[in-house]
């Protein structure tokens, strides 16, 4: 540690060390000369003899600054300065190459704040690597004449294709959750959560369509959240009978009651139903699912108020699937573990749940999970397409990168009498591939740092495209600190990629051709040629992808939908949040159709369950 210190202080003090050790210098080369003059010597063979004992005088230098600076340091600044001076010196060259790189370099970096944020980032909790969640698969559920064989009766959630046409979820009866939660060995915490879709919220009289979860008792203390304000749902506000109470999300809290502190204890109207604000979710959080992010988190009884009494009916139903569960494994318990023994107790249940054989020969069968990124919905639609993306973008950096390479290559004709001169005084061939490399390196800085502007904007187009125009869209990348480190790494990775090729080749001149202004250069010629097949080759890959690309979009355009698109306009509208109930919704829908068809210029107005 002292010698880091030691070495941090020559970097502060360089200029009077330098002079104290010119001073120390001197002083032992006068000392000397003094004691061989007293031997007889002159003048001039005293200081001829003193310096030949003392060795290379400016070796001695060198030696003592590395002794006390760090060399590799000093000559990395000094290559810097020299590869600055020689990009303003050529300064077509370098803006051209910069821009080039932020293009590719910025584009990687918009799609790859993608990735991380949907396939590596972990959920804002405690401990995320124990969480674990539970899914189900089975055979298909058509038999020989396409009908629907299974003990999943109804569903309200998703169902996704698995392997060999097999069914998967992560939906479950609520008595299944009830079996799962009781005398768990391998859990410490087992939890439910059902995605509300959009309510009607009220706040001091203002209403608008919002985002709900409802959640059981354990949710938040399974996930290990702390709230912003207030206190967070637990068991006893998840029983029939309790007060109806509700935790909003932190940007609802500022949008709605000016900030976390405001919004405890204030009252709000969820589709006409009075519940109290008794907490705020951490401004990190958005749930366990990032393709959901709710506003508002109800406890799970608390549907039963708001959607009725079919929701009250879901309770009791063991082949309606609609609650999702995600839990917390025990210390030293591995999920192999969990699978042991929660399977069978899963499998002993829903066979109970079966009434026939075709039902008995396809019960789901139990999956655990790991739970660290929440759930998969956005990694299922969207790692395809981002993976697909971050492919072109690759290969179009690599024909930036070929490019720049290729210009370099150019430029190093011009620098060929230069980089003889610099080894004929007998600079080693590998400090001048390290000092052409810097040159390389500094430029895809720049170019990366230019790139990071370039992704801001970007991410914000790549969002509006991934939307589609979706206005609930809950998936947000953002340059964040890994973001912005992978940058780095990609900037120095280009550098040395387009940088190498050309510095091998520089310091490979026939120094007398050079010297005498010859030209010459086969190999330049060559590593050329492969650089500029290379260019063709992944050009010509890009440019069928994206044929192929405008051929399917063209056929999506000229789709027959079976009716006439022009002068058809959509809207969706929930008459039981805005607090009517049955009977009257039938009574309520078919009078707001006659009053939207009596609209002057309206020719009709219908109704559906399902948009088109």
């Amino acid at each position: 540690m002292s010698a880091f210190f030691r070495k941090l202080s020559w970097l502060r003090q360089r200029r009077r060390k330098e002079a104290e050790l010119e001073e120390e210098l001197q002083f032992h080369l006068q000392e000397e000369a003094e004691e061989r003059n007293a031997r007889g010597l002159t003048d001039e063979e005293a200081q001829y003899a003193a310096r030949r004992d003392l060795g290379n005088y400016t070796l001695v230098r060198e030696d003592t600054r590395a002794a006390w600076g760090w060399t590799l340091l000093e000559q990395f600044l000094r290559d810097a300065r020299y590869a600055f001076r020689t990009m303003a010196a050529n300064k077509t060259f370098s803006a051209l190459a910069i821009v080039s790189l932020a293009l590719g370099i910025g584009a990687n970096t918009a799609i790859y704040s993608f990735m991380e944020s949907i396939l590596l980032r972990s959920l804002p909790v405690a401990d995320p690597e124990s969480l674990v969640v539970l899914n189900w698969h089975s055979p298909p559920p058509w038999n020989g004449s396409k009908q629907w064989v299974h003990v999943v009766h109804g569903v309200q959630g998703i169902l996704w294709p698995g392997d060999k046409g097999a069914m998967v979820s992560g939906m479950f009866p609520y008595a299944a959750f009830e079996t799962l939660r009781e005398e768990n060995p391998v859990l410490s915490t087992l939890f439910g959560y059902f995605n509300g879709l959009n309510h009607n919220l009220a706040v001091h009289g203002q209403a608008t369509s919002t985002s709900m979860e409802y959640v059981t008792g354990e949710y938040f203390r399974g996930l290990g959240v702390s709230p912003a304000a207030g206190r967070l749902i637990d068991s006893e506000d998840d029983r029939l009978g309790a007060s109806p109470v509700a935790v909003i999300s932190f940007a609802a809290s500022q949008n709605r009651f000016g900030g976390p502190p405001n919004a405890i204890g204030q009252p709000i109207l969820v589709d006409n139903i009075p519940f109290t604000v008794i907490g705020v979710a951490p401004p990190e959080f958005f749930g366990v699912d990032p393709a959901a992010a709710p506003d508002l988190y109800l406890p799970m009884h608390t549907n039963v108020l708001v959607d009725g009494a079919g929701a009250a009916r879901m309770y009791g139903d063991g082949n309606f699937y609609w609650i999702e569960m995600m839990g917390r494994l025990r210390p030293g318990v591995g999920m192999a573990q969990a699978q042991a023994v929660l399977a069978p107790r899963f499998q002993q249940w829903v066979a109970a749940t079966a009434t026939t054989d075709g039902e008995r020969a396809k019960l789901p069968a139990l999956m655990v999970n790991p739970g660290a990124a929440g759930l998969g919905s956005l990694r299922r639609k969207y790692s395809k397409p981002l993976y697909v993306l971050l492919i072109m973008v690759g290969l179009i950096l690599a024909i930036t990168c070929a490019n720049i390479a290729n210009l370099l290559l150019a430029r190093a004709a011009a620098r060929r009498r230069e980089m003889a001169v610099r080894l004929s005084l007998g600079a080693g061939r590998f400090r001048v591939v390290r000092q052409l490399l810097t040159e390389s390196v500094l430029l895809a800085s720049l170019g990366g740092a230019f790139g990071v502007l370039f992704a801001i904007w970007g991410v914000r187009s790549l969002t509006f495209l991934l939307s589609n125009g979706q206005e609930n869209f809950t998936l947000h990348a953002e340059l964040n600190w890994n973001v912005l480190g992978v940058t780095a790494a990609l900037s120095v990775v280009c550098g040395l990629l387009f940088g190498l090729a050309p510095a091998i080749q520089s310091t490979r001149p026939d120094v007398t051709l050079a010297l005498k202004n010859g030209r010459g250069g086969g190999p330049r010629r060559r590593t050329q040629h492969v650089l500029v097949v290379a260019q063709i080759a992944i050009s010509f890959l890009i440019l069928v992808a994206a044929g192929l690309f405008v051929r399917t979009l063209n056929k999506l355009h000229s789709v027959q939908l079976g009716y006439a698109r022009e002068n058809i306009l959509l809207f969706s509208l929930n008459a039981r949040q805005a607090g009517h109930r049955d009977p009257e919704i039938a009574t309520f829908y078919e009078d707001l159709r006659k009053r939207f068809e009596s609209i002057p210029g309206v020719s009709s107005a219908t109704l559906s369950q399902s948009s088109i």
